[in-house]
């Protein structure tokens, strides 16, 4: 079971405005760079018209981000502790300059892979449909399984959603952590990992630990 560090991102939820974000002012805000120390930006563009995927994707320095209306979604270019923290200091410093941008959650996502998955793994998928096989016509077998299911700490900080996904070939295992927030003050705490919140990269390890205990193996990162 492999993590797949294209699909590790950090997301925040609110209101944000994409004529703001622009990749200079992130460079000068969140990686407080000067205009005279900037580096070049990577800007990727919709390939094809009305797809679902409209928005630019702009890759500076260590990471990548989108911004929608809905969501500041960025991306570490790895999946390393250190990375992840540069990438998690660079939001908190765009939350903190633009503090009245209403927030009404953190999300950290990680994704896992299994290309041949084991006989073992399988029987989750096998037992989880069996009653829909049974009463399927002759004819009809089953080409995808999704098993989700969702888990919150004692303090009600944080909910980790997981889903488990079988394509016909793979094993997919998805990790949201989700932290819901009132306030840019509350959405910093969790950026910081203070009063109480995980950063990012004591989820993705909390989330290996899982793998490794569900699959009887380390993942390979």
């Amino acid at each position: 079971m492999e993590l797949i560090p294209s699909e590790t991102s950090l997301v925040v939820a609110g209101a944000w405005n994409a004529a703001i974000l622009t990749p200079g002012w992130v460079m000068q805000h969140a990686f407080q760079k000067p205009l005279e120390e900037q580096g070049r930006v990577q800007v990727f563009l919709p390939a094809l018209q009305g797809a679902v995927f409209e928005f630019p994707r702009y890759v500076i320095d260590n990471m990548a981000y989108i911004v929608r209306p809905d969501a500041l979604v960025v991306a570490p270019n790895e999946s390393s502790a250190e990375c992840l923290a540069l990438s998690e200091d660079a939001v908190t410093r765009i939350v903190s300059v633009l503090s009245h941008t209403p927030i009404t959650g953190i999300g950290h996502n990680f994704e896992f892979r299994d290309q041949n998955p084991s006989p073992a793994s399988l029987a989750v998928f096998t037992e989880s449909r069996q009653d829909l096989v049974d009463q399927m016509p002759q004819g009809w077998i089953p080409s995808a399984t999704a098993i989700v299911a969702t888990f919150k700490d004692e303090a009600d900080t944080v909910q980790v959603n997981m889903q488990r996904q079988w394509d016909g070939a793979a094993v997919t295992v998805k990790f949201n952590f989700h932290h819901p927030v009132t306030s840019s003050e509350q959405a910093r705490q969790v950026l910081d990992g203070t009063n109480g919140y995980r950063r990012m990269a004591d989820n993705l390890e909390l989330a290996r630990q899982l793998i490794n205990r569900i699959y009887s193996g380390d993942p390979q990162v």
